[in-house]
């Protein structure tokens, strides 16, 4: 396997699971690239890439002169590289309205800023010519590498497409997407995700190009760092309950306060924290603590991953309510951390832990029923601990960081192979 090969990521560069999982390989010495999807700056933990920023050609030079000095390979915080590209030329007064500028991808029409577009991604593609592209994400850097297909010249690259949580599971519901996404299958030649499920529906969609082998899209975890701060209080002893607070296409967080409401005769006793909080979800909680026994709810503000580890270290319960994800992150931190875990059968819960053992796996609309298990797992001592030891060796089984990045470099590293024979 020549040891240069160019691998383009099309990602969310604000998304910690994009960096996690990029930071994975940045030492297996490949040439890796990152075209963003949006003009948010990278997380300060994204290390060892060359970033492709789009520039308008006329712009403010304090704002040239600031990008420009790192763009002349010389290294910068964490190993980043800046390499600008200059899209077709803009008319001046464009200029100072470009960033509000969308353009509408596909059947779907799905947004991506106008700079950030297929025709900028097919420009960078043709001169930087990687070997492999791996789109993660389909709605945002799927659509956008199918669309930049169309006006690339020559043989296009080979392409990795990952599905990240609802991108087949929830849009297949909606004809445009579901078109979408079926011209997306049959245009790659490697899929991956991290649910069995979602291969099946992939495959139901038309998939013919390689799968590969299943894995979470978040990296692993740093065992030695975590074990002390899970086993600091055992679970049975914890006063926490952690609450996904999303209430949006996909997330119910509402639902789930109305199951919390339902047992505030035992809930009144715990510290309610409620991470990632919609508007929405905001309200609610206020008019929980306003008008029933439970008075201890904290809505928390964006935090570091560490920071969530923590927390999850000393909490009971981690209650996440959605009608469609893949496997979800904070299930995952909540395992790892011993909290016991109440998340929805929309995910693929069921491929980490098995219900009433490692956790309780729930419907998505039935407030009865959630309410139901979130006071089993409130009174439950014995239940929740047997819980927080069975999913430490799933754990350690499965997300263990130095295998995890031994298997991601086994997961390129069988592309390339693939790719040369």
């Amino acid at each position: 396997m020549d040891s240069l090969k160019k691998i383009l990521f099309v990602a969310m560069q604000n998304s910690p699971h994009a960096c996690r999982w990029i930071n994975s390989i940045v030492d297996c010495g490949w040439d890796l690239h990152l075209f963003p999807v949006n003009h948010i700056p990278p997380l300060p933990m994204l290390r060892g890439v060359t970033i492709h920023p789009p520039v308008r050609q006329i712009a403010p030079k304090s704002f040239l002169r600031s990008l420009l000095t790192n763009s002349n390979g010389r290294k910068v915080e964490n190993g980043l590289r800046y390499s600008p590209i200059y899209p077709v030329p803009i008319l001046p007064k464009l200029a100072s309205t470009l960033s509000h500028i969308s353009l509408r991808m596909g059947e779907s029409r799905s947004p991506v800023p106008l700079l950030h577009g297929p025709r900028t991604l097919a420009s960078l593609i043709q001169r930087i010519k990687p070997d492999l592209i791996h789109s993660m994400e389909f709605q945002h850097c799927g659509y956008n590498v199918l669309e930049a297909k169309k006006y690339y010249h020559g043989d296009f690259p080979s392409w990795l497409a990952t599905n990240w949580g609802s991108d087949i599971y929830h849009y297949r519901q909606f004809d445009d997407h579901r078109a979408q996404i079926t011209k997306l299958l049959r245009n790659i030649d490697y899929y991956s995700c991290e649910c069995d499920r979602d291969v099946s529906l992939a495959q139901e969609l038309g998939l013919t190009a390689k799968v590969m082998p299943v894995m979470p899209n978040t990296g692993g975890f740093d065992l030695d760092k975590i074990y002390p701060l899970r086993t600091m209080i055992p679970t049975s002893q914890r006063k926490l309950i952690m609450i996904k607070g999303y209430q949006h296409f996909a997330g119910r967080a509402l639902t789930a306060l109305d199951a919390l409401e339902c047992c505030s005769d035992l809930a009144k006793n715990f510290h309610v924290i409620i991470f990632s909080p919609s508007p929405e979800t905001v309200a609610r909680a206020k008019e929980i603590m306003a008008y029933t026994d439970i008075k201890n709810i904290t809505i928390l503000p964006e935090t570091s991953h560490d920071q969530m580890l923590r927390m999850f270290a000393r909490s009971r319960i981690y209650l996440g309510v959605s009608i469609s994800d893949a496997i979800s992150t904070s299930a995952l931190e909540a395992m790892a951390m011993g909290a016991f875990p109440i998340q929805t059968n929309t995910s693929c819960c069921e491929e980490w832990f098995d219900d009433n053992i490692g956790g309780y796996i729930i419907p998505p609309d039935n407030v009865a029923v959630i309410a139901d298990r979130l006071r089993s797992a409130l009174s439950n001592d014995y239940l929740v601990d047997n819980a927080a030891e069975a999913n430490w060796h799933t754990i350690k089984k499965r997300l263990n960081q130095n295998d995890f990045s031994n298997r991601v470099w086994n997961f390129y590293n069988e592309i390339f192979q693939d790719m040369d024979t």
